[in-house]
């Protein structure tokens, strides 16, 4: 019974499938080319208008009070709303022209659709796209709760509803109730006002007479609907995650299980909500539209099709992929650029807390060799961070203390030896005899193992030789066309200041053992490393609104990792990498579902 009320629900889509989907690929990828670098231009400007240099969730509200930002909210909203409405219009003629068997082409469908979007902002019309905007919103509600689910939003959720008095809860409860009490009796308000002529107030109450005539079937379909549509999105969960499960233990990577997990769990969130958000207007609107046709009158349907000469098909489908091969280029674009460098990374809820090896994998693997660089890169991380001084012969070397002693046995300073000395001695013994012969490794070498692989947070040790030791460094990252993958840290401003003026755009990061003083606006410093024990809520934010990112050192405690991700740190340096990742990724994710992952896993 359900099955067919489904197959019936879906059957005009189902019907006009070739015209709708054809419409919809191109309609969504060439919207994307268009939208995203406006997205991107108008987030970077309010927020300069704002006075905002990175956008938290506390500085929403500031941003939010500002004239300005709040017409380019209402203008974003109208242009949704303008979209969307076209999209549905689109679908109404689709499925108006398969009810009635109209040989019809995509061309058609298109120009009949733009003279019915016409009709609807007429003044008659006042009110319906904003209307039926909130209808799709309320009869998609298991989609949108899946878009919209994140750790954040359920905070904010239990913080300003669930843990506030009961009166709050009421009036949250009573909006909901009244939404849908206006809603769904003008749910086929839409489809009235497009295929009968009729205005907005007239359309409302001839689907209210509808609704009332047949409450059952419409409330019914709107259920299945958006059961249906939890059922799809539980069985694509479940599949995944146990396809999952299974690469992971095939590939013998239990004691990573729980970070690739999780890891992958996101980039399946992520893409699962995409999908969600191109199919939730055509699926929704279709079984709205079956339930039109089967309870109105078809001989209130007044929409004339008017057939155009649109030339040689060969031609139409030539037009057609041009388009669409234009539009999946610059979106393609768009993602590899947003992969390789964020561009949304000081907008909060966009930004992903970085994770950095300290010093490579250091708590299995001995400190800054390329052993420990190599299982920085097996366990995930996202960046390592290392330590580079200078040789007496000027070879940039990796390796923390001015002297080798703790680390190689020689008691000897760096500055003072040969780079054929210090590739003479052993810096893995002291570790375990696994690690016996493991080499002080060069820069360059470092760099040949990252590239493609791995980023690097480069560490300036300088002796008296802080300059050379910068132009030397950045002359490697400009070598291995690295300056976009690497970053460059010190305690000292002045070899900072060296890397600069070498190459501008090479970010640089100043180190404080401490936070405080009046630090936040020094000059050609793109972040801060700050020693996590020092890092509040409000210097963090004090930090990122100087248009500064702020890293955190050296944290290897889950609590510590997570309340400083709560707090927004960009980035944290570990010692253990695959908990931080855990840490990390875990926030969006069930504490039963991590406790499950992690049994699977015997962690």
């Amino acid at each position: 019974m359900i099955f067919k009320k489904l197959r019936n629900n879906f059957s005009l889509l189902i019907d006009s499938s070739r015209h709708v989907w054809t419409f919809e690929l191109a309609y969504k990828l060439v919207a994307f080319a268009v939208i995203f670098p406006i997205v991107l231009f108008t987030i970077n400007f309010l927020m300069k208008i704002a006075g905002v240099n990175y956008l938290t969730n506390e500085y929403i509200q500031r941003a939010m009070t500002h004239p300005v930002v709040i017409f380019a909210i209402f203008l974003a909203m109208g242009i949704f709303v303008f979209y969307c409405t076209y999209e549905m219009t689109y679908l109404s003629v689709c499925f108006e022209t398969k009810r009635t068997s109209c040989n019809a082409s995509v061309v058609d469908i298109f120009y009949n659709s733009y003279k019915v979007f016409k009709n609807v902002f007429k003044p008659r019309h006042v009110g319906l796209s904003i209307f039926y905007f909130i209808s799709i919103l309320a009869s998609n509600v298991t989609v949108w709760f899946n878009v919209l689910y994140s750790e954040t939003n359920t905070n904010l959720i239990k913080m300003y509803i669930i843990r506030n008095h009961w009166y709050i809860k009421a009036e949250v409860i009573f909006m909901f109730v009244i939404i849908y009490a206006i809603v769904i009796p003008g749910i086929y308000a839409m489809n009235i006002c497009m295929m009968e002529g009729l205005g907005f107030r007239e359309a409302y109450k001839k689907s209210a007479h509808m609704v009332k005539k047949h409450p059952m079937g419409t409330i019914s379909a709107l259920v299945v609907y958006n059961l249906v549509m939890l059922a799809i999105i539980g069985i694509t969960y479940v599949l995944i995650s146990v396809f999952l499960v299974a690469g992971v233990k095939i590939l013998n990577m239990a004691y990573l299980g729980n970070a690739i997990f999780l890891s992958a769990l996101r980039t399946e969130r992520l893409i699962i909500k995409c999908i969600l958000v191109c199919v939730a207007i055509p699926l929704s609107f279709s079984a709205i539209s079956h339930m039109y046709y089967k309870y109105t009158d078809v001989d209130d349907i007044t929409f004339e099709f008017t057939d155009i000469q649109e030339g040689p098909a060969k031609r139409r489908k030539i037009i057609y992929s041009i388009v669409l091969t234009a539009a999946v280029v610059a979106d393609a674009f768009y993602l590899i650029m947003t992969f390789n460098n964020n561009p949304f990374e000081n907008v909060a809820i966009f930004h992903e807390t970085k994770v950095m090896a300290h010093r490579g994998a250091s708590t299995e693997t001995p400190e800054n060799t390329m052993a420990a660089f190599q299982k920085a890169i097996d366990d995930m991380a996202d960046y390592i961070e290392l330590d580079v001084q200078l040789t007496s012969d000027g070879e940039v070397i990796v390796m923390h203390d001015s002297n080798a002693y703790r680390t190689t046995g020689v008691d000897e300073n760096i500055v003072n030896m040969t780079y054929k000395e210090v590739r003479r001695l052993d810096a893995g013994s002291w570790y375990s005899d696994e690690y016996k012969g493991e080499k002080v490794p060069g820069l360059r070498e470092v760099l040949e193992l990252a590239q493609g692989k791995i980023k690097l947070n480069i560490e300036l040790k300088p002796a008296d030789n802080g300059e050379e030791l910068a132009r030397k460094t950045v002359a490697l990252i400009e070598k291995y066309n690295m300056e976009n993958d690497c970053v460059i840290t010190s305690f000292s401003s002045s070899a900072l200041s060296a890397a600069k003026s070498c190459d501008e755009n090479i970010r640089v990061g100043y180190i404080l053992s401490a936070a405080y003083g009046d630090y936040y606006d020094m000059k050609n410093i793109d972040f801060f490393s700050v020693n996590a024990a020092f890092l509040s809520k409000r210097t963090i934010d004090a930090i990122h609104n100087s248009g500064k990112q702020v890293y955190a050192w050296t944290v290897n405690n889950k609590d510590s990792i997570k309340n400083l991700t709560n707090k927004g740190v960009d980035g944290v340096i570990t010692d253990n990498p695959v908990l931080a990742r855990e840490t990390i990724y875990s926030r969006d994710t069930s504490e039963t579902i991590v406790n499950m992952i992690r049994y699977v896993f015997n962690q």
